[in-house]
């Protein structure tokens, strides 16, 4: 990494001998002898790095420290003396100085230190990329939110947000998208820089859970040779989502919401309490109206958990959302898969929009992609989306049925055997829904059937 670098230090030679040091290293350095003539240079330019000498005229090192700091929040600031003392070194830490070195003749002190907050600085800037990337992934503008009850939902997220409310409670069916809009949330909020967490919880996982979420001392459980953290730590400045908390156990639930309530916790077979400082989101698939929902969670969790909590509506009641949701899965998917110019065409909407999706979201986006595979030009027609249901059973539409034959090769009676046999599939053989369908009697249905078995042994025409 190529760095820009200032050197500041009153005695001239110590800082052309540094400056020349750094740029032979393929850094971009300029150099300044006093305080004030550095002030003046960070109005134009901010450096990644500064070397800045304790002792100066007029203005020393720590003054300058007090009045640049601010300015250059994200600049790694090296103070450089000939005689330090703990006391200089303390304040200058104190006032957000990188590290404190002892001027030599041959700098040697410099260039590991060097290394070192260039290594720090590479890290910072990929991390600060991949949140930017996120921030740009997880915008505000990516939800769609046509529907007036999903409008609510955003609205009332964005005002916990600008709250910093350390709790948010998603609950919602499975597939309505919790996950995506925990993530919306953190990326779009002031914690975005730290990690997002998550912790899937369901009933296989036991008692796994526990030194999961909160960590575990050495020996407080056979196995446990070492101290490890647990997800509270490691999503310490960002958010930690846990999934499905039902499925946490209550003595579990109850140690979770006395860590919501003060703010602190202790790993398993510890005693020393550690800060919490990340924003928890958590979700639940239970009905608000489950009987038993009390039974499910500690009470004292629950009471935390309904203080903050958002219902996310399932896909059938936004049906606003469908075509929308369906145009930015398309798009997202073609742009994976080198077809970037997909479109659907006008069947589709109602198709749609007589479905009830009991899997929500996730299925629409699943049923987008098989679709998308079964396409075979840029436009996606009702035939692409029925075709995922080769083994019939109830599709997206029962008007919708598929006949393969090759043109040329069978007559009209032959065809309309093929038609009975595709609606008698999708019915599962039952012969007065079929009827129905086709819109004649049960007998005259019979008949048709006894043709189909004579067809079935006419030999194949060549």
């Amino acid at each position: 990494m190529r760095a820009t670098i200032f050197v500041t230090d009153d005695d001239q030679n110590v800082c052309s001998a540094l400056s020349r040091r750094l740029v032979k290293k393929g850094h971009l350095v300029r150099s300044f002898h006093s305080g004030a003539s550095l002030i003046e240079a960070l109005e134009h330019e901010i450096p990644d790095l500064l070397f800045l000498d304790l002792k100066m005229p007029e203005m020393d090192g720590l003054e300058t420290l007090r009045q640049i700091r601010q300015t250059i929040p994200k600049t790694l600031i090296f103070m450089l003396t000939a005689y330090g003392s703990v006391e200089d070194a303390v304040e200058a830490m104190r006032l957000g100085a990188y590290d404190f070195l002892i001027k030599s003749i041959d700098f040697s002190t410099v260039e590991p230190a060097l290394h070192r907050a260039i290594t720090f600085l590479e890290l910072r800037r990929r991390i600060e990329f991949s949140a930017s990337e996120k921030q740009r992934q997880y915008s505000w503008e990516h939800v769609i939110a046509r529907s007036p009850a999903m409008t609510k939902v955003i609205e009332q997220l964005k005002i916990l947000d600008a709250q910093d409310a350390p709790l948010v409670f998603l609950q919602g069916e499975v597939g309505t998208g919790k996950e995506f809009l925990a993530r919306i949330l953190h990326y779009n909020s002031r914690k975005h820089l730290g990690p997002f967490v998550t912790v899937s919880c369901n009933e296989r996982s036991g008692s796994l859970l526990e030194p999961q979420i909160f960590g575990y001392e050495r020996g407080a459980f056979s196995g446990a040779s070492q101290s490890m953290p647990g997800a509270l730590e490691h999503s310490d400045g960002g958010t930690l989502f846990v999934d499905e908390i039902e499925h946490l156990s209550i003595p579990v639930q109850g140690s979770l919401a006395e860590a919501i309530r003060t703010r602190s916790f202790c790993r398993m077979g510890g005693f020393d309490r550690l800060p919490i400082n990340n924003r928890l989101v958590v979700t639940s698939a239970t009905p608000q109206d489950q009987t038993g929902y009390k039974d499910i969670f500690h009470p004292e969790l629950l009471s935390l958990l309904q203080k903050r909590q958002l219902f996310i509506p399932p896909l059938r009641e936004r049906k606003e959302d469908i075509v929308p949701l369906v145009i930015k899965t398309i798009q997202v998917y073609g742009e994976e898969i080198g077809r970037p110019k997909l479109d659907i065409d006008s069947s589709i909407p109602p198709l749609l929009d007589t479905y009830p999706f009991p899997g929500n979201i996730r299925e629409l986006e699943a049923m987008i992609r098989r679709a998308v595979l079964c396409s075979q030009g840029p436009v996606l027609t009702s035939l692409d989306f029925y075709s995922q249901h080769p083994g019939g059973g109830d599709g997206l539409s029962p008007n919708i049925g598929r006949v393969l034959f090759e043109i040329g090769q069978h007559d009209l009676q032959d065809i309309q055997v093929m038609v009975i046999d595709e609606v008698l599939r999708f019915t599962k053989q039952d012969r007065e829904r079929a009827a129905r369908y086709l819109q004649i009697s049960k007998q005259t249905l019979d008949d048709y059937i006894q043709l189909r078995k004579n067809f079935s042994h006419t030999p194949k025409r060549s």
